[in-house]
């Protein structure tokens, strides 16, 4: 319920600072009186913005500012002028908007949203985007009026970009930048390299570490881009299939078609606690054919033991690959 409810205050202010710069569009007004008819919390939650919004006034006015005042404390028919706005919002940051957990855009706070082991955790952003985050990922959140900023610390993560002209959403992970307006597209910092493929849309791809100035190469939709320390932004084509192969983390699932063994295990073990290894050096180079459920190592093990004529073996915590002798 706290976070239920930090939501709604979230979008009350929202609707405060709308309604403070003059009147509504017949669209807008429609989309607030469907907001305030959806649940009986509204209607308060707008209440209490509005009047912290009064209360900037008569703080104005101790200070000798003159500020205006509105003449319906909900539906003001006037717009506020600049001092207003600015005192609007710095005085609902101190008051209704920190109910928000630090969502709010206007002064660009940030969120930071972290998956264990093995967790697959879905965030809905203020702006109606969402991030699906893959297992042991880690990403930053910032929200400013002119930019919509993730830092993608470590892992991986699907961008569903809500359309924002004014706002670009950009996606930051190791000197790299992937820039969209309305798009999908996922991005995988597990390696030293950067892996982008687009499913929807079109996002721009910088590589930073390279030159201060990097040149922005485009990618489109049923494309992936490949960036690594040596070669830069590599972008290639891939098929429906292959995308979605590279993307059945979604669901739980984990597919390989022709990766070595210990490529293989590399990704399992990202999704388990328990650990697998390869004793035999010539056993990890051959290569996996198979969809496998991610939090299931032991019948990944026994399935690619069995296929590869090779023997699986458990030593505590950890699954051990092995020649058959």
């Amino acid at each position: 319920m706290p976070a239920e409810n930090n939501a709604i205050d979230t979008r009350a202010s929202e609707w405060a600072v709308r309604l403070s710069a003059g009147p509504l569009s017949g669209a807008e007004q429609a989309e607030l009186n469907a907001w305030l008819a959806a649940d009986t919390r509204h209607q308060g939650a707008l209440a209490r913005a509005r009047a912290a919004w009064l209360d900037l006034d008569r703080l104005a006015a101790l200070a000798g500012k003159d500020l205006g005042e509105p003449e319906h404390p909900l539906f003001p028919k006037t717009a506020p002028s600049s001092s207003r706005r600015w005192f609007l919002a710095a005085g609902l940051g101190a008051t209704t908007l920190a109910a928000g957990a630090g969502s709010w855009w206007f002064w660009g706070s940030r969120e930071t949203y972290v998956t264990e082991v093995g967790e697959i955790r879905r965030v809905t952003l203020t702006d109606g985007s969402s991030m699906l985050l893959n297992t042991a990922t880690r990403a930053v959140v910032r929200f400013t009026s002119s930019v919509r900023e993730v830092e993608l610390t470590r892992g991986e993560g699907l961008f569903e970009v809500a359309k924002d002209a004014a706002r670009a959403f950009i996606v930051r992970t190791r000197g790299v930048s992937v820039r969209a307006v309305g798009t999908v597209f996922a991005v995988r910092a597990v390696s030293e390299d950067v892996d982008v493929t687009v499913t929807e849309g079109v996002v721009e791809v910088a590589d930073t570490n390279r030159s201060g100035s990097a040149i922005p190469q485009r990618v489109l939709a049923d494309q992936r881009a490949v960036v690594t320390p040596r070669h830069g932004i590599k972008v290639q084509a891939v098929t429906e299939a292959q995308a979605q192969r590279r993307l059945a983390w979604r669901d739980g699932m984990l597919v390989f078609d022709g990766e070595s063994l210990s490529e293989a295990v590399d990704e399992v073990n990202r999704h388990n606690v328990r650990k697998i290894t390869i004793d035999d050096p010539a056993l990890a180079a051959r290569p996996v054919v198979g969809i496998f459920r991610a939090s299931d190592e032991n019948g990944f093990a026994r399935t690619v033991a069995t296929a590869l004529n090779a023997e699986s073996t458990t030593d505590e915590d950890v699954i051990h690959l092995r020649a058959r002798p």
